[in-house]
C-alpha cells in the first residue's frame, strides 16, 4: 500500500510540474529594414534572431528584450500584464500564441494572435503597450 501511494504521488507530482501553462510569441517586423531581435530572459543571457523585412518570426518567451536596426539599439522592458483573451490564442492545451509588431520608430505594438503581419493599423492597446523603446547607439 506505502508503494502505491509513493507511485501514485510521484505520479501525480510528474503530471502536475508538465502541465504548466506556456506561451509562444512571434514578432512580426514592420521597420523597413532586418533587424535583430534578442529575447532576454531573466538572468539577461540573450537569444538573438534574425528576421527579415516583413517577416514574422517565432521567439523565446522574453523578460527583457532588445533589437538591433542598423545602428540603432532599442532597449524594451516587458509589460508584466496577463492579456485580454482577444490578444492570446489558445493553440493547445495550457499553450498560447502572442503576436507583437515592431514599427519604423522601435514602437511595439501587440497583435491580435490571429492576424497576419505585418499590418498598417494595429488594433487598440491592451494595458501596457504601446511598448517605446529606450535608444542607444552601438
Amino acid at each position: 500500500m506505502k508503494t502505491r501511494n509513493s507511485l501514485l504521488f510521484a505520479s501525480l507530482t510528474l503530471f502536475l510540474t508538465s502541465c504548466h501553462p506556456g506561451t509562444q510569441v512571434y514578432v512580426v517586423n514592420n521597420t523597413g529594414l532586418t533587424v535583430t531581435v534578442v529575447s532576454l530572459d531573466t538572468e539577461l543571457t540573450g537569444t538573438p534572431y534574425t528576421v527579415a523585412i516583413n517577416q514574422t518570426v517565432r521567439i523565446k518567451v522574453p523578460y527583457k528584450l532588445r533589437v538591433q536596426r542598423g545602428s540603432e539599439i532599442w532597449n524594451y522592458d516587458i509589460p508584466n500584464v496577463r492579456l485580454p483573451e482577444k490578444y492570446r490564442k489558445r493553440i493547445s492545451g495550457n499553450w498560447f500564441l502572442e503576436k507583437v509588431q515592431i514599427e519604423m520608430d522601435g514602437t511595439i505594438n501587440h497583435l491580435y494572435a490571429d492576424q497576419r503581419g505585418p499590418v498598417d493599423q494595429p488594433p487598440e492597446q491592451p494595458t501596457g503597450y504601446p511598448i517605446r523603446p529606450r535608444k542607444s547607439q552601438q
